[in-house]
C-alpha cells in the first residue's frame, strides 16, 4: 500500500498564507479575518485584477514566500509527522509513503522542496506536479483537503479527507479534522489495507502446483 500525503492545507498552511500575503500586498483592508473560503480555486475568492495577475502573484510574485514560508497546519505537526514516519516501519505491513502537491509550476517547485526542508521529512520520493489529474496514478491512498481530488478518487483506491471549509461536500471514505488525528488514529492503516485486499483480485493458484 502506498500513500500519498498532500501538502496543501493537510501540512503546509497555503490558504491561509495565501491570504496573508493577498492583504499585505494587493490590498490592506481585505477582511481575512472573516473570509468565507468556499473553494480551493482562490482565484474565485480574492479579486485579482486579472487570471494573469493571479497568476503572476502566485508563481512569481510571492512564490517562495507562499509555498515555502508557510506554517504547518498544527503547531507540532512537524515533529509529530517524522515520528509518525517511524511508527509505522513498526506495522506487519509497512505501507510506502510520498509527499505530493499539485498546482506546482517553476518557482513553486524550489520553494515547496524549501518547505519541505524546513520540516526536515524524511519522506524520499516526493511528487511535485501540475495538473489535479497526475495525482492517484501515484498512490493507493491520497490524504488531502482538495475537493478536485477527491472527486477523481478511482474506486480502487482509498480517499482520505481531511477537513476543510471548501470541501465539506466531498464524499471520502475516510474523514478526520486534521492530518494530527490521522496520525494518531491507530487503526487506520490496517482498516485502510483490509480495504484494498477487498478490491484486489484474487490470485488463482494452478492446481496442478
Amino acid at each position: 500500500m502506498k500513500i500519498a500525503i498532500d501538502l496543501n492545507d493537510v501540512v503546509r498552511a497555503y490558504t491561509s498564507q495565501f491570504a496573508s500575503y493577498y492583504k499585505k500586498n494587493i490590498d490592506r483592508t481585505f477582511d481575512i479575518d472573516n473570509l468565507d473560503v468556499w473553494t480551493s480555486d482562490l482565484k474565485e475568492i480574492f479579486p485579482f485584477e486579472s487570471k494573469q495577475h493571479y497568476l503572476e502573484f502566485l508563481y512569481n510574485d510571492y512564490a517562495y514566500e507562499i509555498h515555502g514560508c508557510a506554517q504547518v497546519m498544527d503547531k507540532n505537526l512537524g515533529s509529530r509527522f517524522i515520528d509518525w514516519c517511524k511508527e509505522i516501519t513498526e506495522l506487519d505491513e509497512i505501507p510506502e509513503l510520498c509527499v505530493v502537491s499539485t498546482g506546482e509550476y517553476d518557482k513553486t517547485i524550489g520553494a515547496t522542496h524549501f518547505f519541505l526542508s524546513k520540516i526536515a521529512l524524511k519522506i524520499r520520493e516526493t511528487h511535485l506536479l501540475l495538473k489535479d489529474e497526475d495525482v492517484w496514478s501515484k498512490c493507493d491512498v491520497l490524504v488531502t483537503a482538495n475537493p478536485y481530488l477527491l472527486a477523481l478518487k478511482p474506486e480502487d483506491k482509498i480517499s482520505v479527507k481531511i477537513n476543510a471549509s471548501y470541501n465539506v461536500e466531498s464524499e471520502s471514505d475516510f474523514i478526520f479534522e486534521t492530518f494530527t488525528d490521522f496520525m494518531n488514529d491507530s487503526e487506520i492503516i490496517g482498516e485502510m489495507n483490509d480495504m484494498l485486499s477487498s478490491t484486489r483480485p484474487t490470485k488463482i493458484t494452478d492446481i496442478n502446483e
